[in-house]
């Protein structure tokens, strides 16, 4: 830096909060004249960010605009107020003055009578530097815990799902209020903090639900269902069903399949509240898994049951597209489910003409040698509901909940047992790994799972058998893999069953066959 009077340049900022609070940008400006003139410099400019944090990745325009004017060699030393009105962040303050001293420009602060360019003004730097972080973290921290009880009494954190509203009424700033909603401007139906239903958004969620969960709709299908549907108001006036839009980023209208996808799996429409935390800067984290499903408390719109229902459908069908061409697709209920009963490979659903038939999956690509022929879909899959049925049937209401503890020890013993075969050379280390994941998942299924969600599954099995042929082809599907883990064909008949964790504790009480039971996968030598 050149010896005379310096050009020095201010920076002074205040967050939103700060800004709220009432903390004067003109009393950092006061300061930062006043230290100026003290040191017989000239002052410049002064940079002004106004209700911008000072937190790490905040975009502040002036601050970036100084940096760069420091590099075009502009002025000679920057003076703040506080450190902290320049960085909250130690290694973003760090980076910042390491880039104005590779321009050869200073950095003094007024409160801190820091001079960087003395030895002791670097020391007290870093110091100053940590605090500034520490009381960042402490404030980052103590916001998670506030949203974290937040939800703990019910409400609602982030933007507000569609099909609800904050009920505030008379003052309503809802995207679906104003000309849109029959009580916008009326009296005040909630208290600002818990959501109430939306009257028309909510009877929208409810028609998504059930076109959904029949199977038959997909979500493209359902946007164009609710773009042309409309909501009849107690004085017969119809409004046209439309979704709320983004603020700042989209207006009120039509519903598109991304729209319908979400929807369908908010959780928060059985009147529970996920919390998904706070990520590194303390805002709330939107589209991850929850670390916490509570007890919201808003209305229930969806019952647990039917949105249940809608995700077996969604599961069940994200492997089988309704349309592949313009053409409805076929769905084979055993798919993943029916293996070769001579080389354990999986058969997969193949078409000819009219007829549907499950194949080696394997044999169809040519992959491994099999005697395995085509083998008729309607045969397998009558094979199977007639057993499913007989075992419901003979079951008469009862469970043998018993079943389930032996389970457990016979996983641990298999896993044992893999573990020996691969140490001895008999399993190669894929082989070993399969059998460790599969035997891990059912040790996992089995100690998760309670009586009380094992007596419901029951239940879903036993009510749906009892109507196999209304089922959709998409339902069949999901009720056999909540039965069954697998089955084993050689030519048309069914030669092995593996059941599910629940279907095992009916499997017991239910009537002899002569398919072999398989609780565990035969695979091991």
């Amino acid at each position: 830096m050149e010896a005379g009077p310096y050009r020095a340049v201010g920076y002074k900022r205040v967050s939103a909060r700060e800004q709220l609070e009432g903390h004067s940008l003109d009393a950092q400006e006061v300061h930062i004249n006043g230290y100026v003139q003290t040191q017989g410099w000239s002052l410049v400019q002064i940079y002004t960010d106004a209700g911008i944090s000072a937190k790490k990745g905040s975009h502040r325009p002036a601050l970036e605009q100084l940096l760069r004017d420091a590099k075009a060699g502009k002025f000679d030393v920057v003076v703040v107020d506080k450190i902290d009105r320049f960085y909250r962040h130690l290694g973003g303050l760090l980076s910042a003055l390491d880039q104005l001293n590779s321009s050869g420009v200073s950095f003094a602060s007024v409160q801190e009578k820091l001079d960087f360019t003395t030895p002791w003004g670097k020391l007290m730097l870093t110091v100053l530097g940590m605090l500034a972080e520490i009381y960042l973290d402490n404030l980052r921290q103590e916001t998670k815990k506030g949203q974290r009880q937040r939800a703990r009494k019910g409400l609602w954190l982030g933007g507000i799902p569609f099909g609800y509203c904050k009920g505030l009424c008379g003052g309503c700033e809802d995207p679906n209020g104003k000309g849109y909603c029959p009580n916008y401007g009326g009296k005040n139906l909630g208290d600002g903090k818990h959501l109430i239903e939306h009257p028309i958004e909510s009877v929208a969620v409810k028609l998504a639900f059930e076109w959904y969960a029949s199977g038959e709709y997909s979500d493209t299908k359902i946007a164009e269902k609710l773009n042309h549907t409309s909501f009849k108001l107690e004085d017969g006036t119809e409004v046209p069903f439309r979704q709320k839009g983004r603020k700042g980023a989209t207006d009120p209208g039509v519903f598109g399949r991304d729209i319908i996808r979400d929807l369908i799996l908010r959780v928060a429409y059985t009147g529970k509240l996920p919390y998904t935390g706070c990520d590194s800067e303390g805002r709330h984290r939107h589209r991850l898994p929850p670390l916490e499903v509570m007890d919201g408390g808003h209305p229930v719109i969806i019952s647990p049951e039917l949105f249940e229902k809608a995700q077996m459908v969604r599961s069940t069908a994200f492997k089988n597209p309704k349309k592949k061409r313009g053409k409805t697709c076929r769905i084979y209920p055993l798919t993943g489910i029916l293996k070769c009963g001579y080389c354990g490979g999986n058969m997969r659903g193949e078409a000819n003409y009219e007829h549907r038939y499950y194949g080696d999956g394997g044999r169809i690509d040519r992959r491994v040698e099999c005697t395995q022929k085509l083998t008729s879909a309607d045969l397998a899959e009558k094979q199977i509901i007639e057993f499913v049925r007989g075992v419901v049937k003979n079951s008469e209401g009862k469970e043998n909940l018993g079943v389930l503890p032996k389970q457990i020890q016979a996983a641990v013993e298999r896993l044992e047992r893999a573990r020996e075969l691969y140490l001895a050379g008999e399993i190669d280390r894929p082989a070993y790994e399969e059998e460790r994941m599969h035997v891990e998942s059912i040790k996992k299924d089995l100690h998760f799972n309670t009586i009380g969600a094992t007596m419901t599954l029951l239940g879903v099995i036993r009510s749906e058998v009892a109507r196999w042929n209304e089922l959709s082809q998409i339902e069949q599907k999901r009720l056999l893999q909540l039965t069954l883990e697998a089955a084993w064909i050689r030519e048309n008949a069914i030669v092995g069953i593996q059941p599910s964790i629940a279907f095992l504790s009916l499997l017991s009480l239910g009537p002899d066959s002569n398919m072999g039971v398989s609780p565990l996968p035969t695979r091991l030598p």
